[in-house]
């Protein structure tokens, strides 16, 4: 039984022996080099972290005999780490291949790539890439990680040293003499795409800010400028911009630029989700930490501490939307329509910043495909929050036109109350006005009637008397009919129906209404003929206006004098002029004459309340009518207009 273990376990050792074997010889086969691009990124490489930066490239050459170093699956994705990494790969290059062959490294903001080209142990020369670093000799362009040599024909040895103050991701892509200006020449234009589109929307949106002035728009683009100047530090192009910058300071500034642009990311985020849902203080107090943790990053970036700074802040990030999507989802049925594009903007944010932080970190491969993660996240989530913004900006638009229209709804509404109130009050008024006159009738008629009794006149007297008491008795009756149909909706509705009558007759009973020492002084021009009038205006009102404007005119005009009267039809338009041989008026009692209990002379011994003209001018207003005034030295002349129409 123990020998058949001891056997077992042999086996197994011999197994083992012959899998590391088989993969020795894998990562021994050399990389052959002939006419196309070549990614290394399909297990070509093995590496070896030198935590203490000491390692030579003898040493690290000798390391990699002695089997100290690490097969990759991938490119090198070791995250955010101070440690220097050196990378190893064998090369061989076909007699058909160039001779001419380049080394692009990507991302393109890693401070030192070091590529030292060996041939059967001896070091043929020293290629150096980054932001830190310049080999003027080999640079194929000024500011991208692109360096070039010509390499021996046949096999050799390339052991890449990689020390970066952020994140230890490299992706190395053997790039063809012939083919480099091609790569030069994709590379840069797509850097410039990127930018264009960045710059685009960022004017687009700064516009947007200040005509629909939404403090969301200036948020966002502050947080976009701060994005495309970042970008501009990582690929070099502010040391194109800005003559005399250094190396280190470029480096340095992309540090401070990338947390502060986390910075303004967390502040934009959270004015974009400021509103009421479950768990909204405690997420306020995430982003709180969160801009806290950035303005930490910025001090550890000053005293060389980034990749440090950069490992918490990424794992925060990482987590953070997942971590907030909780109680955003928990309120997504209390929330309105805008609200949810707001929260499905952060969805979207947090999808495309989760997987660059993941990549960053070392968590993803490190392949062609996913170096374009970082470019693609910007430019996605920022036209995808654009496109949010504008439809958050939208519904909240729709949402004030239609409280716009409900507000106009009301205020018609509390207009058509104000009309219908001053309607009443009008009514009221003339109804005061009015029932004196038949009042004051009753009263002089029985006075006259004590003293005719007194007398012991004849009966006729009795009788004329008699009868004028029930004409105004009729008159007060009449008023109290027009009260109940106004009351029960029919005063409203009778501005909307046209009502056919002869004026003759309304004109007669006004006149009849005065003493007849007032009589005598009106002098009525027109037909005699029947004025058959079809109008808005009912026979009961036009009695009013006609007797309102008669007696005005006998108050304000010396008693000697006449008071003409003019009654026509024009067209199918009722015109009534009024004209008077008083002393005129002045342009302030021509401003108020049809205000509201004013009267022209205070102090003059005329009896009123200062209604009349007023009740003229809402009666005629009313049912859609025009008054006109003029006055003189020689007399005053009131014109009214009525809307016929045909019969």
């Amino acid at each position: 039984m123990i020998v058949s273990v001891k056997k077992a376990g042999i086996g197994l050792v011999a197994v083992l022996l012959l899998l590391m074997g088989s993969l020795s010889a894998a990562a021994a086969t050399p990389v052959l080099l002939d006419q196309k691009m070549l990614a290394l990124d399909k297990g070509q490489l093995s590496i070896l972290e030198d935590p203490n930066h000491e390692l030579t490239w003898e040493e690290a050459l000798d390391a990699q005999r002695a089997g100290r170093f690490k097969q990759l699956s991938y490119g090198v994705g070791e995250g955010y780490s101070t440690s220097v990494f050196w990378v190893y790969v064998q090369l061989e290059r076909s007699p058909a291949s160039p001779e001419l062959w380049g080394f692009f490294s990507s991302p393109v903001y890693l401070d030192r790539v070091e590529y030292h080209v060996i041939q059967q142990g001896e070091l043929l020369q020293v290629l150096s890439a980054g932001d830190l670093v310049a080999d003027p000799e080999h640079d194929l362009h000024h500011r991208l990680p692109f360096v070039g040599t010509r390499l021996p024909e046949g096999p050799v040895e390339l052991l890449v040293r990689l020390e970066t103050s952020s994140t230890s991701v490299l992706l190395i892509q053997a790039v063809p003499g012939d083919r480099i200006d091609a790569a030069i020449e994709g590379r840069v234009m797509s850097e410039g795409i990127l930018i264009g589109i960045l710059l685009m929307v960022l004017l687009i949106n700064l516009l947007n800010g200040v005509w629909l002035r939404r403090s969301l728009f200036i948020y966002f683009v502050t947080y976009e400028a701060s994005m495309l100047v970042t970008i501009l530090f990582s690929n070099g192009f502010m040391r194109d911009l800005v003559p005399g910058m250094t190396e280190a300071e470029q480096n340095l500034l992309m540090q401070f630029s990338v947390l502060f642009t986390g910075l303004l990311a967390f502040v934009f985020f959270q004015r974009m989700l400021n509103f009421q849902y479950i768990g909204s203080r405690w997420v306020n107090g995430l982003f709180l930490i969160g801009i806290g943790l950035a303005l930490t990053g910025m001090i550890f970036a000053y005293q060389n501490q980034y990749a440090v700074a950069m490992s918490v802040v990424n794992t925060y990030v990482s987590s953070f939307p997942l971590v907030v999507s909780v109680p955003l989802l928990l309120s997504w049925r209390q929330m309105d329509s805008e609200q949810r594009f707001r929260a499905g903007g952060f969805f979207i944010f947090g999808i495309f910043v989760a997987v660059n932080c993941l990549y960053t970190i070392g968590y993803m491969p490190v392949t062609v495909g996913t170096t374009y993660i970082a470019p693609l996240m910007i430019l996605s989530f920022q036209l995808s929050l654009h496109f949010i913004l504008m439809f958050s900006v939208r519904k909240s638009e729709a949402l004030i036109r239609a409280a716009k229209r409900a507000a106009e709804e009301s205020r018609k509404e509390a207009g058509l109350e104000r009309s219908l109130r001053l309607s009443h009050e009008l009514f009221m008024d003339m109804f005061s006005h009015e029932v004196r006159t038949p009042l004051a009738v009753i009263d002089t008629s029985a006075q006259s009637l004590q003293k005719l009794e007194s007398k012991r006149t004849d009966g006729e007297q009795h009788g004329k008397r008699y009868q004028r008491i029930r004409d105004a008795v009729t008159r007060i009756n009449l008023l109290l009919q027009m009260s109940i149909l106004r009351s029960s909706g029919e005063f409203e509705s009778s501005g909307t129906k046209p009502q056919q009558y002869d004026v003759i007759p309304v004109l007669v009973d006004v006149l009849n209404e005065f003493p007849s020492a007032a009589r005598e002084r009106i002098k009525i021009h027109g037909s005699d003929q029947p004025l058959v009038f079809n109008g808005l205006m009912p026979a009961e009102f036009l009695g009013v206006l006609m007797r309102n404007l008669i007696d005005n005119a006998l108050k304000y005009s010396p008693g000697d004098t006449d008071v003409s009267v003019y009654i026509s039809i024009s067209g199918h338009n009722l015109e009534l002029i009024v004209r008077d041989k008083g002393p005129g008026m002045d342009q302030y009692v021509c401003e108020h004459m049809f205000d509201r209990h004013f009267r022209a002379n205070e102090n003059a011994a005329v009896p009123g309340l200062g209604l009349g003209l007023f009740v003229v001018k809402e009666a005629v207003e009313r049912f859609n009518g025009w008054i006109d005034v003029e006055t003189g030295k020689s007399g005053t002349e009131i014109r009214v207009r009525l809307q016929g129409f045909g019969k």
